[in-house]
């Protein structure tokens, strides 16, 4: 019986510069495949929303690197990121780093 694919499987991915992980990807899915039932057209950004919102400091800060590093931010991360500033659950450090991010994408605008 397979279970309802989760992103959490994916979280190791976020441990390697995402354009890595984007090339480790289909690898990485393909070894889950036979115990999850898999979405069609795995992406990596619904990885980095997953890490955001896990309340886990070391997973959000591991996705707040891959956006400092250039993964491409949409409206939906932008908003998910205005959020992050302001969810007391995450540390000062990861507010603020997503308060950056934030300002990059509206001047980039």
């Amino acid at each position: 019986m397979n279970e309802e694919f989760s992103y959490v499987w994916l979280l190791p991915l976020l441990e390697k510069p995402f354009e890595t992980a984007a090339l480790d990807l289909p690898d990485t899915v393909g070894a889950l495949s036979g115990k999850y039932t898999l979405p069609a057209g795995i992406a990596l950004q619904p990885l980095v929303i997953t890490a955001l919102t896990s309340h886990s400091e070391y997973w959000s800060g591991l996705a707040l690197k891959w956006l400092e590093d250039g993964f491409p931010i949409d409206v939906e991360l932008t908003t998910l990121l205005a959020h992050c500033t302001e969810d007391q659950t995450l540390s000062q450090s990861r507010r603020h780093r997503a308060r950056r991010l934030v300002g990059r994408k509206k001047s980039e605008s």
